[in-house]
């Protein structure tokens, strides 16, 4: 009985000695993560038109990579070089209640004059279509790049954004998020044109 008891706490002992050890494997505590794709700034434009499916999205944003542990990964943290997917939905990252539109840009045409780099991309979105030039900005430190990004999606059903406040998920080809970031979208409506009849000339 008292070898039994002595081997018992000699076990409790030496557990105790490894929780304390500053060898010993620490236990995981979930933390904050840094987004690897930051959203400078944005302004997202929601224009409704009365004719359905006619709605416009304008989008200006300015973003950086920050590549993972691991360094930019070439081409897939590269804008240009493998594009990037947004999704809007209404309502804050936190409290969504709808998806509202969501694109899938797979790259841009690269273009070079002397030391500066831009792309453009334009595809069918049925019933509409979608249009993008992105410029390369310095690349910060530490980062695998910045850039301007102008976005417009035309003839789309966006009655569903009515509301200001947005959230708008970014994330790049080789799927590092989504990263959630509040937006408050301007929305408005569009300039209805006025109809001017046919006057006959009078005789």
């Amino acid at each position: 009985m008292k070898s039994l008891l002595r081997i018992t706490l000699l076990g409790m002992f030496a557990s105790a000695v490894l929780v304390t050890s500053p060898y010993s494997t620490p236990t995981a505590h979930a933390g904050p993560i840094a987004p690897e794709i930051e959203l400078n700034s944005a302004t997202v434009q929601v224009v409704h038109n009365p004719t359905p499916n006619t709605d416009v999205l304008n989008m200006s944003l300015n973003v950086t990579d920050q590549g993972e542990l691991g360094g930019c990964e070439g081409g897939d943290d590269d804008f240009i070089a493998s594009g990037f997917s947004v999704t809007i939905f209404k309502g804050s990252c936190g409290t969504q209640v709808g998806l509202a539109f969501s694109y899938t840009i797979p790259g841009y045409v690269a273009h070079h004059i002397g030391s500066a780099t831009y792309g453009t991309y334009f595809a069918l979105k049925p019933p509409g279509t979608v249009s993008s030039k992105i410029v390369a900005l310095a690349t910060p430190a530490n980062t695998c790049g910045t850039w301007n990004i102008n976005f417009q999606s035309t003839g789309q059903d966006l009655e569903y954004l009515d509301t200001n406040q947005i959230s708008l998920v970014l994330n790049d080809s080789d799927d590092s998020g989504p990263f959630c970031f509040d937006v408050n979208a301007i929305i408005g409506n569009g300039i209805v044109k006025p109809h001017h009849g046919v006057h006959r000339a009078r005789r």
